[in-house]
């Protein structure tokens, strides 16, 4: 086998590839163009993250029996197919279906790209990089994503969405074939599990992790910091538009938005050494109430210096959130053992996707009647309980 650090430098230059999305910063507007309301759009993103939900458990079965080199490249072509029928397609039923196809990238590529990371290192005992080098992968998603918000914008205000879908295709296609160049990984299976045995090996996990206040405190609050992000991600556009901000600016804060994630990955374990969870939740805690006003304080009215200073705020306080995620997912690897750590990082992650649907969802019919300002004002009153979880958490 190659070099752990010529293998993981292979596959964060696929993943940087990969998250080369110039459609993102745009998406909105885009998706409007062809007849989509708000409303749907917050369903849409609801509708997605249900389907990651429904996907996690199956597409875990899977992994347990094909290579997680062939998930990552099945996960790709997925991508590609998506955009091709946007490029081709650009309908209603397309968009539906193509975040349908998103989620089961995502999904794909989550629980298998850590997983590989964690596999690689462990076959030179290095597992105790695994902080560092999960850090690395969302560092290079996240610059791929800033370059591509700040470029795609300008690109499709001045060439158009074909063009914009065209060279998300090309970098896409290219991230594919990288992944090509990776090795499998040759792990020992034992004891492969059923799909009815991993809902119930699941449902065991979920008691388990009910009886050990740590393992709540982290599940629950990552949750919330998961479905209040995607409430700040995906308003950040309709806010954009509200206040007439330039198309070309909507790259700009997408790029720093972007740019700030990929920071807080970077440096998340140098972070955690200054910072235990609680001190950084209280942190995170603060700065999302304080994110939640400044958003709805954006409206058609508000001076354009004084908005952009605005969502550059909110885009710090998101890469603090990331460094946390990032930490929470590290400490509940400490805390498993191999039997039930993959597992727990499940549980983790589907409490976070459950969330996340239900607030997107639920933005459908509030949004129906509503203002954007009221669906943020909901959610800032269902956020703020969350502070009862860092009261009560002892470190």
């Amino acid at each position: 086998m190659r070099q752990i650090s010529s293998v993981l430098g292979l596959l964060n230059l696929s993943v940087f590839f990969k998250s080369h999305l110039f459609l993102l910063p745009v998406l909105y507007l885009f998706y409007t163009s062809c007849g989509i309301t708000l409303a749907d759009f917050f369903l849409i993103q609801g509708l997605s993250s249900l389907t990651c939900l429904l996907l996690d458990v199956p597409m875990g079965y899977i992994a347990d029996r094909v290579s997680k080199k062939k998930i990552l490249i099945c996960s790709n072509l997925i991508l590609v197919l998506r955009f091709l029928l946007l490029y081709f397609f650009p309908t209603k039923f397309v968009i539906f279906l193509g975040e349908i196809l998103y989620a089961f990238v995502i999904v794909s590529f989550v629980g298998t790209g850590d997983s590989y990371i964690y596999e690689l290192l462990k076959t030179e005992n290095k597992t105790v990089a695994m902080l560092k080098r999960y850090g690395r992968l969302y560092f290079w998603i996240s610059i791929g994503t800033s370059i591509a918000s700040l470029s795609g914008a300008y690109i499709y205000g001045e060439l158009g969405a074909k063009m914009v879908i065209l060279l998300t295709l090309i970098f896409t296609s290219v991230s594919t074939l990288l992944l090509l160049f990776i090795p499998d990984i040759d792990v020992k299976k034992k004891n492969v599990l059923s799909m009815k045995q991993k809902y119930l090996s699941i449902y065991a996990e979920v008691k388990r992790a009910l009886k050990n206040r740590e393992f709540i405190n982290l599940i629950t609050f990552s949750a919330f910091l998961t479905a209040t992000y995607q409430i700040f991600m995906w308003s950040m556009q309709p806010v954009m538009k509200l206040a007439l901000v330039p198309v070309t600016l909507f790259g700009v804060i997408f790029f720093l938005n972007h740019m700030a994630r990929a920071s807080g990955s970077y440096f998340a374990h140098k972070v955690l050494k200054k910072f235990n969870l609680v001190k950084l939740g209280w942190i995170v805690y603060f700065g999302f109430i304080l994110s939640f006003f400044a958003m709805i304080g954006i409206g058609e009215k508000t001076p354009l210096a004084l908005t952009l200073a605005l969502l550059v705020f909110i885009c710090l306080m998101i890469s603090l959130q990331v460094t946390w995620l990032i930490s929470a997912i590290a400490r509940i690897h400490e805390i498993s053992t191999s039997k039930n750590r993959a597992l727990s990082a499940s549980v983790n992650s589907m409490a976070g996707r459950l969330l996340t649907a239900i607030c997107l969802i639920l933005s459908k019919f509030i949004l129906d009647g509503n203002p954007l300002s009221v669906n943020l004002l909901i959610f800032l009153i269902l956020f703020i309980p969350s502070a009862l979880i860092l009261k009560k958490w002892k470190v």
